[in-house]
């Protein structure tokens, strides 16, 4: 299964950092359009068979060439001014890029990295544009220390253009992050902040706050995961969402010990500007609960946190095939509202972000469906899903890991890991 091949790629990063000297979208941005209903609050699992394929409008725009235009993509894009703007996790120079592309599917490479210590490697978030109108994004590796990056890419007039790291994360056990999976938000002080997947006082991964705009660019971790064992979790994967108020919510990926290694099924966080965390919900994974989270949560319109896990079954299933769930921002009322099954009627390890369109949920899955390359899904928060396009045909794209872009034109945009005409990833768009 896909999200295997993610954890695996995770450990081989952890030797790499380790190696290498290291330790182990938008402000208030929920991806919600339009309003979602409320199914009102209980304790207990929903589920509901999966539908069969329903008619959709999909498009292939375009099929990455690994060399000149990167390959790989597993960010979702974000659009400024009509042009989406993303990143992949390698091809270029063999360390990845970041790039743009029109609604035609004319992709343009504003920047191929290079690696080693002056530069960054290995982008797998996407990026987040600043309150000075410029985009922000990081890499899982490269840099001074070669434990990772913050870069800049600056925007003028609709031009894109390279504009450097602007910071590098610490060397091993300083007790700064390392191995930026997820990537940046702004929160309302104008700060940004995002998450390490190793790095910090347990080498379990940090949340981290970072000033980019108005003055000398400062990174501070404000909470080291393990912090307390067995309880606030491990290895941070995703990025952060926030609320109105300033509060921020995230996952990790595993629940670490007094020992320094990583547990269980992850969990669910809230936590503030001040680095107060508070556990939210720990993942049983098995057969009554998902397990490995690794998207970014959605605020939904009805107050309540969306997202889902890469693993587990909500409904007692044996398929370990991930699971959408639903809680308050309090932690309270938690549901698996679907548990995918992996079938040739149904997706199998959400990976990407949610993205609510009118009142129904879409995401993608990383494998299942009818070619056992991926998913489109939609699922309402009554947990009725349906399986609205399944990748793999005719060279059409494969293996989503990042979920969907809203675009201005109503149409919405999202990028496969592989497939496409040069088995190096594609470029989509669809209509439901």
């Amino acid at each position: 299964m896909k999200y295997i091949f993610r954890l695996i790629l995770s450990s081989l990063l952890s030797l790499l950092l380790c190696s290498c000297g290291g330790g182990g979208g938008g402000a208030g941005c929920s991806l919600a359009v339009g309003a979602l209903a409320c199914s009102g609050g209980g304790s207990s699992t929903i589920t509901a068979s999966a539908a069969p394929t329903v008619s959709t409008s999909y498009s292939l725009l375009h099929s990455m060439a690994s060399s000149s235009e990167g390959a790989s993509p597993q960010a979702t894009m974000i659009q400024v001014g009509g042009v989406f703007y993303g990143t992949t996790q390698s091809g270029g120079l063999g360390y990845g890029g970041v790039y743009s592309v029109n609604t035609a599917g004319q992709v343009t490479l504003i920047h191929a990295f290079t690696g080693g210590t002056s530069d960054g490697a290995i982008p797998f978030a996407g990026l987040v544009l600043g309150s000075d109108g410029n985009l922000y994004g990081t890499t899982t590796n490269g840099g001074l220390n070669k434990n990772g990056t913050v870069f800049k890419v600056a925007l003028s007039s609709g031009v894109a253009s390279w504009a450097g790291v602007v910071y590098s994360f610490g060397a091993s056990n300083s007790g700064d992050g390392a191995g930026p999976f997820g990537g940046l938000i702004q929160g309302s002080d104008g700060v940004f902040y995002g998450t390490t997947f190793q790095g910090g006082a347990n080498n379990l991964g940090t949340v981290y706050r970072i000033t980019l705009i108005g003055g000398v660019v400062a990174e501070t971790p404000i909470y080291s995961f393990g912090t307390l064992a067995n309880v606030d979790g491990a290895y941070p994967q995703s990025s952060l969402i926030r609320d109105s108020s300033g509060v921020m919510y995230g996952t990790t990926s595993s629940v670490g010990s007094s020992s320094g290694t990583a547990i269980g099924g992850g969990t669910v966080f809230a936590i503030n500007t001040a680095g107060n965390l508070t556990t939210l919900h720990t993942f049983a994974g098995g057969t009554t609960d998902g397990a490995t989270p690794y998207s970014p949560l959605l605020l939904g319109a009805d107050g309540f946190i969306y997202g889902t896990t890469t693993a587990g079954n909500g409904s007692g299933s044996t398929a370990n095939a991930g699971v959408v769930f639903r809680l308050s921002t309090a932690g309270a009322g938690y549901k698996v509202i679907y548990s995918f099954n992996g079938t040739t009627i149904d997706g199998s390890s959400p990976a990407g972000n949610l993205l609510q369109i009118n009142n129904v949920i879409y995401g993608t899955t990383q494998n299942g469906g009818n070619y056992g390359k991926g998913t489109i899904f939609s699922v309402t928060t009554l947990g009725v899903e349906n399986m609205v396009y399944s990748f793999g045909s005719n060279s059409d794209g494969a293996t989503p890991y990042a979920g969907l872009t809203a675009g201005a034109d109503g149409y919405y945009y999202g990028v496969t890991s592989s497939g496409g005409a040069n088995s190096s990833g594609a470029i989509y768009k669809f209509h439901p």
